[in-house]
């Protein structure tokens, strides 16, 4: 026995029901689709589905761009602040807790040798 599925997919179900509305238009009166009591809201829905779907797209841009010049803000902001740590260094350099007060997270452990195989 044969199957007809119908996808869920927005743009598959947006192509097909512009099939079935073009096969209704053209069919006229003879349509068997021409009592079916939904026919106006599906036409109603397809419209609404498609105007959603490009808002969709282009808030899914916008966002896309937005993410792009956040990141580059955080990569300017983060040279700022090393340069900021660089200079209260320079200025602390026996005392790096003092950055603490800044802000910063000072961290005091030392890193480990690592020894080499003989």
């Amino acid at each position: 026995m044969s199957r007809v599925k119908v996808s869920s997919k927005v743009h598959e179900l947006a192509d097909l029901a512009s099939k079935i509305i073009a096969k209704n238009t053209t069919d006229g009166e003879s349509s068997l689709l021409k009592d079916f009591p939904n026919f106006a809201s599906l036409q109603t829905r397809l419209a609404k589905m498609q105007e959603y779907e490009q808002k969709a797209d282009e808030a899914n841009r916008l966002k896309e761009e937005m993410n792009e010049q956040k990141n580059k803000e955080a990569k300017a902001v983060r040279k700022d602040i090393i340069q900021i740590r660089n200079l209260l260094k320079a200025h602390y350099p026996e005392d790096l807790k003092k950055l603490g007060g800044w802000g910063f997270t000072v961290d005091e452990t030392t890193k480990a040798k690592i020894e080499e195989p003989a």
